[in-house]
């Protein structure tokens, strides 16, 4: 397996063949990658670059960009030790859509544009992705999140922040302990799956889309439409199904809620 190497200490372009995967690792800053129909390789621009130089290591066809050797827990150790500022970056990557892409930040801004399958992690940074498609992994302990445009599954945890997802969406798994849930299916009947501790979730459909609803919690309301549905128990349990529609396919909503509301709406 062939093996190539930079250090880069200042800012600089450089291009790397031959690459199927992406793992870029950053601190403090900002993490951007987008991808180019017409890019036969990967091109990664240090934009920015702290006192500490960036790591560049090809093994085959993975592509590691960021602190040799840091992990997560690394990274948070070392904040707390006061050495972000000598970790800050900004880089961004240029890749074929076909490039796998794995992004992971402490407290950079993690922004992701295009890509076909993409796994994004951060501690308190900021995930923003737009135009991507395939299975998308958004993690994040206490940075907002926002996907606008996405095409396919999403997979969502996070701590507190907010959430807006957007786009041509099919399964959708969100779990969150406090903070607002948006989720826009345009296009589309999703399946999606809640679950919170608090905060209130909102689903928006396409008008006239049949949905089978189903919410469980200790308190809190389910909206359909902007009228409160009844609840089943005394804690909330509510069960909706409409009637089925000639040439609609369903879509399916459950959440599992200690308190908040759930409220979906067509239109």
């Amino acid at each position: 397996m062939s093996t190539e190497s930079w250090v880069v200490a200042a800012p600089q372009k450089i291009d790397v063949a031959g690459v199927t995967e992406v793992r870029l690792r950053l601190v403090e800053g900002r993490a951007e990658t987008v991808t180019d129909d017409a890019a036969s390789g990967v091109r990664v621009e240090v934009v920015e670059v702290g006192s500490r130089p960036l790591q560049l290591v090809r093994e085959g066809g993975v592509l590691r960009v960021g602190y040799d050797g840091v992990r997560i827990q690394g990274w948070v150790d070392r904040l707390r030790g006061g050495s972000q500022d000598a970790e800050r970056a900004v880089v961004r990557v240029v890749a074929p859509p076909s490039v796998r892409l794995d992004v992971g930040t402490v407290g950079a801004v993690a922004d992701v544009t295009g890509a076909e399958g993409a796994r994004v992690k951060t501690v308190t940074g900021a995930i923003r992705t737009s135009g991507t498609s395939g299975a998308l992994s958004l993690r994040t302990i206490s940075g907002d999140v926002a996907a606008t445009g996405h095409v396919g599954d999403v997979s969502v945890s996070i701590v507190s922040g907010s959430l807006a997802v957007e786009g041509t969406l099919g399964r959708v798994t969100v779990s969150t302990v406090s903070g607002p849930v948006a989720i826009t299916a345009r296009g589309s009947v999703p399946l999606v799956d809640l679950k919170s501790v608090s905060g209130p979730a909102q689903v928006r459909l396409d008008v006239g889309t049949p949905v089978n609803l189903r919410v469980r919690g200790v308190s809190g309301q389910a909206i359909l439409d902007g009228a409160a549905l009844p609840s089943q128990g005394r804690t909330l349990a509510v069960d909706h199904a409409d009637a089925p529609v000639e040439g609609r396919a369903p879509a399916y909503v459950s959440a599992a809620v200690t308190t908040g509301t759930v409220s979906v709406s067509r239109g």
